[in-house]
């Protein structure tokens, strides 16, 4: 056969131009067969071989043992399937010729098991032998040089995503994807990697804005404090340095104050005690020399006998005077008990006075621990509302955490664009209007029952997604109206009273097949009963399925337009009854998630409101400051309770014991003096009896004895004589006893002013009245030996009475001056007395202001100011325990109420505490507390008082003070670790912004990277498609032989065609759209065979072999095809194809027939028939006999049959 010349006129093209055949499958032996035409058909009997000679191309062209109905090389052997072969190795020889009339040898073959390729004979690699495939336009994988037999119908049938793989296969753009999936997924990452960073730096951010909010509010309160410790300090300064200098005014006081009282002992009560001393001894001489005078004037010339009887009498007498001593013990017992009962009302006051005191100082303690018990039921609830805020903090930013994590992982937290801050102002603006009226935007008002409806459902609502619902027209009319006068974008309104709604088709709930097909209206929730019939309007019987399929199935599936309904897949894609299909996935995606925005709104609302509750927990942390306060209050109040308790115990303990006991012993002795009293009453009035008794007898006695005694001596009776003598003697005496008490009185005086002098010597006072004693002994003698020379004397009686005046006058003048001198004294006892008294005073005082700087520093200490000091240390500040011993109970003693139980140890440590004064301000130290001291004369007059200026600087400090407390208590218990978190936020700033920086380069190198890819990918892709997509319509009509027809071939993703599907449709001639899956099997032949030479003719093989692609082709579409096939043969391409219609393969121009030799083993034989020349004569006789070449076929088919 002859007919390969023609082929040499293919433009720029090779050809198929010989194939060698050697004990390939029933080809046994070494075939030739060729040279092959434009147009070779290669015709037989069934079971012939023919597909074996297709398989034989497919293997020489580098095709697996899958594809060519074997599972191993070696059953590509003649007689393998019969374990029979006859060699050990087969091959397939492809001869192609170059445009330029260049050959090459193209060899596949099988030894031993394992396949070898060999170009023009020389043993090559697959690879190699692959490239020089491809060299040619010739793709094993896209196969676009061979459709087999039955694959004409599945290249029509092809999803989308499979088209996509067979353009990426013959445009090459696969050859990126490798490349394009790597860098994608390197882009994603660094993608998510800079979004994290950038998420993270705005996490910092925020984290930052808020540690400088707490730095500046840490920063004032701790600004606020200072200054408040500054105050306090200033304020315990200002005190301190008025109460060290009271300490020591008072201390220089008390030391003017002694030396003024050992002035008084050396002056006063020197002058007073000489004085005295010196009337001591006039009143001595005075009383001495009366005696001796009035003896002598008074002496009488007695005998012996008189004298002795007188001695008798007088013996007598003085038994008798003890009347007179026993009155005088009477007197004295008297002023005792009227002495004794004032000591004991003395006592007695003290005991009411310290009894008030204690009274007073219970009633502090009571109304203290009532006080006390109260701060500390305040103090346990506030830490119990502490407690419950801490609780409830903890579990609003647990939740806020959960919030915020959502909103990150839905890409939520992102700010809202400002035309969807637009649409919000206005909707909320439409609902402040028409409250009644207005219920809110469709998706916000339902909610799809579960995610994966979301991309459905959003197909379905479309354009009403954003519409809003109202309740009728004039709502809606006046809503318009709101938004044109604010100037708001136009918005759609569904007015439930004006739509028309169809009911729901309630069979269509009971579909089975294809399962999991639901109402659109049954898988989304609805959270407003008033879009229930908005949405039912919106939605209709539309129906959501899981896959396109059964989508399809619903739309297109019945013959009844009745049984057709709108449906709609998971992925989005709706299939109308009118057959009208839409997508677009990513666009739906995008919409879907106005679903994510409802979430992430509903998040965004719960954030703020959480966020709103943790402020107002935070604002009440302020109780944690009050709980600081009336913890303080407590401590102090307990304090307070603490000294006075003490100073209670010492009240009762130990001064009101020691008053109770005097009084008893004062009351007993009281009680003691009345019986004693009565008894001496008695005894003197018993006395008085007989001594009156006694003295009648003795008068009687007397008359008898002295009766010749008085008759000598001239007398009437010895009492006349004992009654003038003895008058004289007893005024003698009386004047003796006023001298006597004189010297006793000023002896008491002298006594009294020496114990309070200092307590000078006192035995020297005693030898004083010692010798006083004695001296009133030797005039006791004198007295007797007077008594003897008054006898003597009597004739100078009359010049001792004149003596007796003279010394009267004496007496009187030394009564007068005694006088002076005790009132001298008594002045000089008041004088000393209130010295002392001052003295004691200051000495209070002195403790007081001790104890008052010890409690102020003991507050410095508590408060945890810092003073500052020039010596010492505040460790030395403390209070100690009360153990009970005898020194703490002499302290408390001495101590008395004046202060806390304090020990002197304690206060003479405090006195190293030396505080340095140069930091308080002169206006606080110039103020002065007014100290007087007037001294007239011997009498001084101490007054203390409080200076003004004093109390008013200190309530003035205080009023500062409880300003910065009231100013401190409003803030925020603020972070005190404020600085360290804003260091290291500083620090994770700056680490996250150079980890964002270098994210964002890597991202944007692995982008540019991609975008590279992307291009090179997305233009080799449409560089093949486009012209296949733009001639596709034209091949169609071409092959249709008619121009009604059409075809369109385009992508689902127009940015990047090769991810997702490519869909293909084609409207036959005189009909309406119909799915490809509905297509006749003829339509759907043309329909694949539109699409293989577009694509063919965009990249074309350099020829392309057909298995009985007519097999589904009436003789009409088979006219077409051949026709279409012989006019593309002789422009542009090699077809070669296996047929068994004669109205097909007779429009070839050769023609190769395979028939079967009998045998154990299919074997086939090769017959080549040249139809070149009957074209020629049935083209010069087409008019008259128009059959000849089907005769031609026929011809070649009875020759194949004879051989």
């Amino acid at each position: 056969m002859r007919g390969s010349s023609s082929l040499d006129s293919l433009p720029g093209k090779g050809h198929l131009d010989t194939l060698e055949i050697e004990n390939f499958k029933s080809y046994k032996g070494f075939h030739l067969i060729g040279p092959f035409s434009r147009f070779t058909a290669i015709i037989g009997p069934n079971g012939s071989g023919k597909s074996n000679l297709m398989d034989a191309i497919s293997f020489v062209l580098g095709e697996r043992p899958g594809s060519l109905r074997v599972k191993k090389y070696t059953d590509l052997i003649h007689g393998a399937p019969i374990n029979k072969p006859v060699a050990k190795k087969c091959r397939v020889t492809m001869n192609y010729k170059y445009a330029d009339g260049r050959k090459k040898a193209f060899t596949r073959g099988v030894n031993n098991g394992v396949s070898e390729h060999l170009l023009d004979g020389q043993l090559v690699t697959g690879q190699v032998y692959a490239h020089e495939m491809e060299s040619i336009n010739i793709f094993i994988k896209a196969r676009n040089f061979l459709v087999y037999q039955g694959a004409i119908e599945n290249i029509a049938m092809k999803n989308p995503k499979e088209r996509t793989q067979l353009f990426e296969e013959l445009s090459r753009s696969h050859e990126f994807q490798t490349e394009y999936d790597k860098l994608k997924i390197e882009m994603t990452k660094a993608e998510d990697d800079t979004q994290h960073n950038m998420n993270k730096r705005r996490g910092i951010a925020q984290e930052k804005r808020e540690a400088k909010m707490e730095k500046d509010e840490a920063e004032k309160y701790q600004q606020l404090k200072n200054d408040l410790a500054a105050k306090s300090t200033m304020l315990y300064l200002h005190q301190l340095f008025h109460c060290e200098r009271l300490i020591n005014e008072s201390r220089e006081q008390i030391s003017e104050q002694k030396k003024a009282i050992a002035n008084l002992e050396r002056t006063k009560v020197g002058k007073i005690r000489l004085k005295l001393q010196k009337r001591i001894y006039h009143v001595k001489t005075g009383r001495k020399s009366l005696k001796i005078e009035m003896m002598q004037r008074g002496e009488l010339n007695l005998s012996e006998e008189q004298v002795r009887e007188y001695e008798e009498l007088k013996d007598r007498a003085h038994r008798e005077s003890a009347l007179v001593q026993r009155e005088l013990l009477t007197s004295i017992q008297v002023f005792e008990r009227k002495e004794a009962q004032d000591r004991v009302k003395a006592k007695e006051a003290d005991v009411q006075r310290l009894e008030r005191q204690i009274s007073a100082l219970g009633q502090k303690i009571k109304e203290t621990e009532e006080e006390n018990k109260a701060l500390k039921d305040n103090l346990r609830k506030i830490e119990s509302e502490v407690v419950i805020d801490k609780s409830a903090a903890a579990e609003y930013n647990k939740e806020l955490v959960s919030v915020i994590r959502q909103l990150s992982d839905a890409s939520g937290d992102s700010a809202e664009g400002e035309r969807n801050q637009k649409r919000t102002e206005a909707l909320d603006g439409l609902k402040r209007n028409f409250p009644d009226g207005v219920f809110g935007r469709l998706v916000d008002l339902c909610q799809p029952s579960h995610k994966r409806f979301n991309i459905a459902t959003t197909k379905i609502l479309a354009k009403h997604m954003n519409s809003i619902v109202c309740d009728n027209e004039e709502t809606a009319a006046r809503a318009i109206a709101f938004l044109k006068e604010n100037r708001y974008a136009p918005e759609v309104f569904l007015p439930n009273e004006a739509l028309v709604v169809n009911p729901i088709n309630e069979k269509l709930r009971e579909i089975r097949r294809p399962a999991g097909v639901k109402l659109v209206f049954d898988v989304i929730n609805v959270h407003h009963q008033a879009a229930r019939k908005a949405l039912q309007f919106v939605c209709g019987n539309s129906l959501v399925c899981e896959n396109q399929e059964d989508a399809k199935q619903l739309a297109y599936g019945g013959t009844d337009l009745r049984d057709r309904y709108k449906a709609v897949s998971m992925d989005g894609t709706l299939f109308q009854q009118s057959g009208v299909m839409s997508g677009g996935s990513a666009d739906l995606r995008a919409k879907s998630k106005k679903w994510d925005e409802k979430v992430v709104k509903q998040l965004r609302e719960k954030r703020d409101d959480l966020n709103e509750k943790i402020a107002d927990l935070q604002k009440n942390r302020r109780r944690e400051i009050e709980v600081e306060g009336e913890r303080s209050k407590i401590a102090s109040s307990e304090q307070r309770l603490q000294i006075w308790k003490k100073e209670l115990k010492n009240l009762r303990e130990m001064q009101l014991e020691r008053l109770q006991n005097e009084l008893e012993g004062l009351t007993a002795e009281l009680n003691m003096l009345p019986p004693r009293i009565a008894n001496w009453e008695e005894k003197v009035r018993k006395s008085e009896a007989a001594v009156q008794e006694l003295q009648t007898k003795s008068n009687e006695v007397a008359d008898r004895i002295f009766a010749d005694f008085c008759q000598r001596v001239g007398i009437e009776s010895i009492r006349d004589y004992e009654n003038r003598e003895m008058r004289i003697k007893q005024e003698m005496e009386d004047k003796l006893r006023s001298f006597d008490d004189d010297i006793q009185k000023l002896t008491y005086e002298i006594d009294f002013v020496t114990e309070q002098d200092g307590q000078r010597k006192v035995d020297v006072e005693k030898e004083k009245v010692s010798q006083i004693e004695k001296s009133y002994k030797e005039m006791k003698s004198k007295e007797k030996a007077a008594a003897s020379d008054l006898k003597k004397h009597t004739e100078s009686m009359k010049e001792a009475k004149e003596v007796l005046d003279e010394k009267k006058e004496t007496a009187s003048r030394l009564e007068t001056e005694w006088n002076e001198v005790k009132k001298l004294a008594q002045t000089a006892m008041k004088e000393f007395t209130k010295a002392e008294k001052e003295l004691l005073r200051l000495e209070s005082l002195l403790t007081k202001k001790q104890y008052e700087r010890h409690s102020l520093l003991h507050s410095v200490k508590l408060g945890q100011l810092a003073l500052p000091l020039k010596s010492g240390s505040m460790a030395d500040v403390e209070y100690e325990e009360d153990d009970g011993d005898d020194s703490s109970s002499q302290s408390s003693q001495q101590s008395q109420h004046d202060g806390p139980s304090v020990s002197d140890e304690q206060i003479q440590r405090e006195q190293h505490i030396k505080i340095n004064y140069d930091s308080l301000p002169s206006e606080y130290k110039d103020v002065l507390i007014i100290v007087l001291i007037r001294c007239i004369n011997y009498n001084y007059h101490f007054q203390i008082d409080d200076d003004d200026g004093v109390r008013q600087a200190t309530n003035r400090l205080n009023v500062e003070i409880e300003e910065l407390q009231k100013n401190v208590s409003k803030m925020n218990a603020p972070n005190l670790k404020a600085n360290q978190r804003m260091a290291e936020v500083r620090e994770r700033e700056a680490e996250s912004t150079e980890e964002l920086e270098n994210a964002r380069k890597k991202a944007k190198r692995i982008r540019q990277a991609f975008e590279k890819v992307k291009t090179d990918r997305y233009r080799r892709f449409q560089d093949f498609f486009d012209p296949v997509a733009n001639t596709i319509d034209d091949i169609y009509k071409q092959l249709s032989r008619n121009t009604s027809a059409q075809a369109f071939l385009g992508a689902d993703n127009m940015e990047e065609p090769y991810l997702d599907g490519i869909q293909y449709n084609c409207v036959a001639p005189g009909k309406r759209f119909r799915p490809m899956d509905n297509l006749s099997g003829g339509e759907k032949t043309i329909a694949a065979l539109a699409l293989l030479f577009a694509v063919h003719g965009r990249n074309p093989a350099p020829f392309f072999v057909l298995d009985e692609i007519d097999a589904a082709l009436d003789n009409t579409n088979i006219g077409k095809v051949a026709s279409y096939i012989c006019d593309s043969a002789r422009e542009h391409m090699q077809i070669i194809v296996i047929s068994l219609k004669e109205e097909f393969y007779n429009k070839a121009d050769s023609l190769i027939g395979i028939f079967p030799y009998p045998a154990a083993c299919t074997t086939s034989g090769v017959l080549t028939f040249d139809l070149t020349r009957f074209k020629q004569l049935g083209i010069n006789e087409m008019t008259e006999n128009p059959p000849a070449s089907s005769s031609a076929a026929a011809a070649a088919t009875a020759a194949a049959a004879s051989h």
